[in-house]
């Protein structure tokens, strides 16, 4: 099944002639529906108010093969009285399946279509080709924009720089009170620092040493306001053995600069000796299994 105009004449065509809709084009669906339950959009402004749409490739359980739901969150609790429609668009003509129109009473922040469409129905009729499908969200009784906004959204497993290594020299001149960060590094199209508390950090406090990834800023055409999906292991590596520490974590990251994801016991301090630390050198790492990548489109 092939499109009749490219892709991209496909999201200009949208946003020229939907002027109060925002579009999230999905790339590598198969892929998002394998490893992500909820994909978030980032946020953007419309009708003089912040939201996020959000699309669940499994439905809201998350069951294989079950209806694909999309939904729409405000992203302050200001009260507004809207209509909003929530859609998958078909890429063989220019038309888009939804359910109707959903009112936005004032004291809502979330609305959600939990029954838009069947997976079998979007890979024969024209909604999935490519591996790419487009949803969206469209605003009634709002001053449009000069056009419609749009994001692409991707998943990739392995990506490229997917393991970074710190090796933290003179491991005993850290100050143990405090934080340490290992310089910025690039996976995705995102910047990244391994964050460590050598006593500890909150309920690790004296106990643990503490290990984090946190999520910085972009290096491309990316919205500002966007979270990373990403599933990595943190690792403290075995210098003798080769037998490493790594703890699995996966979550959103990066748009609350407070957020961060890993674990404040990930070793208890009596452990933070040989065969992890040899020579006053410790290697602290990450390895991403896969990552999200959010682009302007």
């Amino acid at each position: 099944m092939s499109r009749p105009i490219s892709l991209d004449e496909i999201m200009a065509a949208l946003k020229e002639k939907y002027k109060t809709s925002h579009f999230l084009k999905i790339d590598t669906f198969s892929l998002v529906k394998k490893h992500i339950f909820r994909i978030e959009s980032s946020v953007f402004y419309l009708g003089g108010y912040k939201w996020k749409l959000m699309v669940y490739p499994n439905g809201y359980s998350g069951t294989v093969n079950s209806n694909v739901a999309v939904g729409v969150e405000k992203q302050a609790s200001i009260n507004v009285n809207l209509e909003v429609e929530l859609f998958v668009v078909n890429q063989l003509a220019p038309i888009w399946h939804s359910i109707g129109n959903i009112g936005f009473p004032p004291e809502s922040t979330w609305k959600a279509d939990s029954d838009l469409m069947s997976h079998a129905n979007l890979e024969s009729k024209g909604f999935l080709i490519g591996d790419c499908c487009i949803f969206g969200v469209r605003f009634f009784g709002v001053e449009p924009a000069a056009s419609g906004t749009a994001e692409c959204f991707s998943v990739i497993e392995k990506p490229l720089n997917h393991k970074v290594t710190w090796m933290m020299t003179r491991f005993s001149s850290f100050a143990p009170e405090k934080v340490h960060n290992s310089h910025e590094f690039v996976v995705g199209n995102r910047k990244w620092r391994i964050q460590v508390h050598p006593r500890g950090f909150k309920e690790g406090k004296d106990k643990s040493f503490s290990v984090y990834l946190v999520g910085g800023g972009f290096i491309n055409n990316v919205p500002q306001i966007a979270n990373t999906y990403a599933l990595f292991k943190l690792r403290v590596l075995d210098q003798v053995n080769r037998d490493h520490i790594e703890k699995p974590m996966f979550g959103w990251l990066g748009e609350n600069p407070d957020v961060i994801h890993g674990f404040p016991g990930y070793m208890p301090l009596s452990k933070l000796g040989e065969p992890y630390l040899v020579n006053d050198k410790l290697h602290v790492g990450v390895e991403f299994e896969f990552i999200s990548v959010t682009n302007y489109c």
